[in-house]
């Protein structure tokens, strides 16, 4: 069977995802994270009125000759108030930023451009442009435009423009259930001792703080031996429990452990990038009730690999999300590499100053797919392949392992 890039795969996989459909209103608040359900229209304009840009003087720009003007100070208006007057020819009055701009006036003249002139007069410097220092009904927003569309994941700036429109709650997607698990008969979690070639769990506590970085709720289900009768409690327990999602990390390729490929109906598509080569994929149906499962590699950097560029954002998409996998940007490499042709390595490399001032790409020397270390001491994945070498200053697709992780 022949291997899809990753682009690709996410789009055959993303195809077959059904989004969640049920909803809450939540409080501004308290929706950070959370996926938008439906469309944000801004009730009315931002601002509601003509408002004062700077604090200064309001006045009205057809009335100010080039050079001095002496203006009579007709009141003062602070933010939240209003002037009850039109501003009347030969007058100005005294604004704060923020404050309506009093019926007639079309600019504000800054407070450190004007100059006292007795008690009540003020000289103020001509000419002045219409719309100076001035924010106008609207400018902002508009009364019934769409703010923001379904499947955005709501951020701090997104909750203040929420609540600066007068929306005290926001209709968003209720969290994705994922069920989480490793297998294989050799993991166990520390403290417990580990048996002669055992090793700790790495992956599955990777994978539950991914998911709830990304406000699901993800339930630990331990590991699961290399049993399919095991791996068969297991998932029953996830319909009982109505998870969404299944997400098992092992088991998934085709060796003679590999529980995963047991499931009804399961299938394993492969991906030409190294490590990852494949995800094993099932549309579980009971009861009515569906569970998707998604088993990733065993090694632990074949896993973070495809955690962050499949499986992630599929996750994402069943949640409501507008998702797409992770964007490379191209970069050159700091030194010639040779590859093995006709497929794509993600090497983990470290970016380094070219010494004019240019980033670079310097791949680390170990490379294995279960060295997690090399994931933790990288700055960047870069994609060598799937040509046979590549030389010096060459641009290669790069994936900066904090926008790989943060992609939405």
């Amino acid at each position: 069977m022949a291997e899809l890039s990753l682009a690709q795969a996410y789009a055959a996989l993303a195809a077959q995802v059904l989004p969640l459909a049920q909803t809450s209103e939540v409080p501004v608040h308290d929706a950070r994270g959370r996926l938008l359900a439906r469309a944000l229209v801004c009730p009315r304009d931002l601002p509601g009125s003509d408002l004062a840009a700077m604090d200064g003087y309001a006045v009205r720009s057809a009335d100010i000759a080039p050079g001095s003007n002496r203006l009579f100070v007709a009141g003062r208006v602070l933010a939240g108030q209003a002037h009850a007057a039109p501003i009347a020819a030969g007058t100005c009055v005294r604004i704060m930023t923020g404050a309506p701009m009093p019926a007639g006036s079309d600019a504000v003249v800054v407070i450190e451009s004007v100059q006292a002139d007795g008690a009540e007069h003020v000289l103020v410097p001509g000419p002045v442009a219409a719309g100076a220092n001035r924010r106008c009904q609207g400018e902002h927003v508009r009364a019934g435009a769409t703010v923001m569309a379904p499947g955005r994941r709501l951020g701090v700036a997104d909750l203040a423009l929420a609540s600066a429109m007068g929306l005290p709650v926001v209709e968003v997607f209720r969290p994705l259930r994922v069920g989480v698990l490793s297998t294989g008969d050799e993991l166990r979690d520390a403290p417990a001792p580990l048996p002669e070639g055992g090793a700790y769990d790495s992956n599955r506590p990777m994978l539950l703080s991914a998911l709830g970085a990304d406000r699901m709720e993800a339930a630990d289900l331990g590991i699961c031996p290399d049993d399919p009768v095991a791996l068969e409690r297991i998932v029953a327990r996830a319909f009982d429990d109505q998870r969404d999602a299944l997400l098992i990390s092992g088991g998934a390729a085709l060796g003679d452990a590999d529980v995963v490929r047991s499931l009804d109906g399961v299938a394993f598509v492969g991906v030409d990038v190294r490590p990852g080569r494949g995800v094993a994929v099932a549309h579980l149906v009971r009861g009515g009730r569906r569970l998707f499962v998604l088993g990733l590699p065993g090694n632990a950097v074949a896993a973070y690999v495809l955690l962050y560029a499949l499986a992630l954002p599929l996750l994402r998409r069943m949640a409501g999300a507008a998702a797409q996998p992770p964007q490379p940007l191209l970069l050159p490499i700091a030194r010639d590499l040779r590859s093995r042709p006709g497929r794509v390595e993600l090497r983990r490399a470290r970016l380094i100053d070219d010494g004019a001032g240019r980033r670079q790409v310097d791949p680390l020397p170990d490379q294995g797919s279960a060295m997690i270390r090399s994931v933790a001491e990288a700055d960047a994945l870069v994609a060598v392949g799937p040509a046979s070498g590549y030389r010096s200053g060459e641009l290669l697709p790069v994936y900066l392992i904090e926008t790989f992780e943060a992609a939405r």
